[in-house]
């Protein structure tokens, strides 16, 4: 068998920039980008109630099967070095360096205001899967074949509730990571604040996972930052992964990457919406840089390897 090649795994909260992340990363030659495989991440604790996990989770035939399904991924692309991303890894960063400790792992994050408007924009526009559609359809079936029988039973309420929900024609009812404790939210919370929730939640446990891991191995990625000069900070993310992309490369990067979007949430978001989040967010926000710190806020923001 050949060797797996190793992995670069874009990690990082819903609507945080993954996406753009790892598809223009993975359109560099020798690479080749796979989208959201969120089911084999939850081999072996599929039943559990959140997508939380922990390295007492990658037991050896967890970890066998992750990585043959990545080995498989590499030799249908023609052996090319697989760029994976799939946002509720930030609940389990350190599960996931237990699994594949050769990977290069990319976290970004990006300003939680943004982040609420972006998925309450999701909420009202995005499309539960639907089998009819030929696309929907390979990427249920694609999921299906990557995740154990016995665990599918573990995904029929979701695609129940979405199939209902279609018939009906209701948007879907959730969209993105499950955090600890996001059934209680959902109850108890509106979904604005749910949404807080997700972002607060998600880095409040990736980044001291991601700084605990071997230096070399990581790299903390403000998406302000790598849209407003994406050429610059792609170049990094390359040597960072050890890819020699050739310079027709950034120049795609050049018209790809731009910072369009990064201030609308001031325009749309409403007032009360903001009121309903920033108690969530603030801390968070103020750590990142985001909001101005207090006076007796003596927490460092977070810095990259």
């Amino acid at each position: 068998m050949p060797d797996l090649k190793p992995p670069i795994l874009v990690i990082g909260g819903t609507r945080s920039g993954t996406s753009m992340l790892a598809r223009v990363l993975g359109d560099a030659p020798g690479l080749a980008c796979w989208y959201e495989p969120n089911t084999l991440w939850r081999i072996g604790h599929a039943y559990r109630g959140s997508e939380r996990a922990t390295p007492a989770d990658a037991k050896p035939w967890v970890t066998r099967r992750i990585r043959r399904e990545f080995l498989k991924f590499q030799e249908a692309n023609e052996g090319r070095r697989v760029v994976e991303k799939s946002p509720p890894n930030a609940l389990r960063i350190a599960f996931v360096h237990a699994v594949l400790p050769e990977a290069k792992i990319i976290h970004i994050y990006r300003d939680g205001r943004a982040m609420l408007r972006s998925q309450i924009d999701r909420y009202e526009k995005f499309e539960s899967y639907n089998v009819a559609k030929s696309a929907h359809r390979d990427h249920i079936f694609g999921r299906l074949a990557i995740t154990p029988w016995w665990e599918w039973p573990a995904y029929l309420p979701r695609f129940a509730d979405g199939f209902a929900r279609r018939l009906v024609g209701k948007k879907v009812g959730w969209f993105g990571i499950r955090h600890p404790g996001w059934k209680s939210d959902r109850r108890r919370l509106t979904r604005t604040q749910v949404i807080a929730r997700q972002w607060s939640v998600a880095l409040e446990l990736s980044l001291p996972e991601l700084e605990a891991l071997p230096p070399g191995s990581w790299l903390n990625l403000r998406y302000e930052d790598v849209v407003t000069e994406p050429v610059p900070w792609f170049r990094a993310i390359c040597r960072f992964c050890g890819v020699e992309p050739g310079e027709a490369y950034f120049e795609m990067v050049r018209e790809r990457v731009h910072a369009g979007s990064l201030h609308k949430w001031k325009d749309e978001l409403s007032q009360t919406e903001l009121d309903d989040a920033m108690p969530i967010m603030e801390p968070m926000l103020r750590r990142l840089g985001y909001v101005e710190p207090r006076a007796s806020d003596a927490t460092p923001r977070a810095a990259a390897s």
